[in-house]
Formats: C-alpha cells, structure tokens, sequence
C-alpha cells in the first residue's frame, strides 16, 4: 500500500512532535503493509510551524537522510497539504519541489472545513491549464461538502482528484464525516485512501484496517485507492480510470420524485 498523505515530518506543523515519534509512526506504517508514504506537512495554513517554504527543503532532505539510516523499509517522498489561499497558483509554481508530490504534477488541496470558497471550480480549471492536478485531501470533512456532496461532484468534474482520510471510514471524526465518505464512495467520488496520520497514537498510520468497515467494496477498487492511484500520483502518471462519476443531486432529485409520489 501507498499513503500520499502523512505529517510525519517532526516538529513542522500539528502532526509529529519529535524524530522519535517519527520513527514510531513510520514503524508503524511499515508493520501495517505500507511501502511508501508521502510527508505532507500543512502549508500555508495556521497549523503550520514553517515559516518560510525554502526551509523546508532542507528540513525534509535531512529528516529522511536519518530515516533513512535506520533502513525501516520504507520509501519517504516529500510533499505538502496545501491550504486554498489566494496565489496558491504562483506558490506552485514558484515551489514545484516543496509543494507538490516527489515534484510532480499532482499537489494536494485543502479547504476550509466548514465551507468552500466561491471560486474553486475556476481555480481548477485555471492551475489544470497550468499543468498541475489538484488531489482534493478529506473532502467528507468538508461541512459544505457533507450536506451537499454533489459539490464534489463537480469539482471531479472539473478535473480535481478526491482522497478521503481512512479516520473518516473509521468514524475517528465523526458520523458526518463518516456517512459522507459512504456517500463519496457509493457515487464514485474517490480516487485515493491515506491515513493523514498526525502520531502513533490518537491518530496513527496504517490503511489496512479499513478493509473491514468497506467489505462491499471489491477488492480491486480498494486496490485502485491504496495501491494503483496512489503510485501513479508518486509516479506522476495518469491514474487508473475509476469509472463514471455519479451525480449525488441526480439521486436526491429521483429519491424525491419517489417521496412525493408514493
């Protein structure tokens, strides 16, 4: 398996406080089938530490050099969680190497929890035309997005990628976020699962505890989310094709056709 979303970089944002509780997370990782794992520390946003993005390049480059050493088998690449901020565009692509997967096209986005900002279907449209492809990280916490995920919808349609955070389908974040999740699933709204790890403990690593609370998922999609997607995002390759995106909405409107008929 692959996690393209971990904060498993000591001492930068809320996630990992220490090399050592690093060093748990990424055994941790190791010891549930985990072969690679991306560090996307939070930028941009006020749960960030870092203050300048040219300093974490060098953070990254020596904290896998020491993780590294221990050779605990697995692969470490660098990344960032992006925060939706005016110039996200420009920061892109004035920091391709800090801000994106391994240095590659796809980067992973963030929105607020409680809303979406006016303006986002545009803004993929425009940073697609640029050659980057946004991965949506934990759109089913997305308060806008839970009541509504027909939002997402659109948004995949625009071109944008989803990833839900394997907490969500473990119900760590609540039963909203967990019946979105169910919600994006069933609608072919998913293209990835990553833990979002933040420590060994209250929110640890690992992936493959999920496959029990996603049984009527077959296995070769649940391949797709942990192991094809996520290697060709690494990769900078095309994804695997996930099939027709449902329209939530469609459903809805269907289901209250039915209501009023009845």
């Amino acid at each position: 398996m692959i996690d393209i979303h971990s904060h498993i970089l000591p001492n930068v944002d809320d996630g990992s406080p220490s090399f050592e509780e690093s060093v748990k997370m990424l055994e941790a990782s190791v010891a549930d089938g985990i072969k690679s794992i991306v560090a996307t520390p939070h930028m941009f946003s006020q749960l960030s530490k870092i203050k300048e993005i040219e300093r974490f390049r060098k953070i990254f480059s020596e904290f896998k050099i020491k993780a590294d050493e221990l050779n605990l088998g697995i692969e470490i690449f660098q990344g960032s969680e992006n925060y939706f901020i005016s110039g996200l565009k420009e920061k892109l692509k004035a920091f391709p190497d800090i801000l994106t997967i391994n240095n590659g096209d796809y980067f992973l986005l963030e929105f607020p929890m409680n809303f979406i900002f006016p303006g986002t279907r545009e803004f993929i449209f425009d940073i697609l035309n640029e050659g980057y492809i946004p991965v949506i990280c934990h759109p089913e916490r997305n308060t806008d997005i839970q009541m509504n995920t027909a939002i997402l919808y659109e948004l995949l349609v625009a071109g944008a990628l989803s990833q839900l955070d394997a907490g969500s389908i473990r119900g760590d974040f609540g039963s909203n976020s967990r019946e979105a999740a169910n919600k994006l699933l069933k609608n072919n709204l998913v293209h990835a699962i990553a833990s979002d790890c933040h420590d060994a403990g209250l929110r640890p690593p690992g992936l493959s505890g999920i496959k029990n609370s996603l049984n009527w998922i077959e296995q070769e999609k649940m391949d797709l989310f942990l192991k094809y997607i996520p290697a060709a995002i690494i990769n900078n390759e095309g994804t695997p094709d996930i099939g027709p995106l449902k329209d939530p909405s469609i459903s809805r409107s269907v289901f209250s056709i039915f209501r009023r008929n009845k």
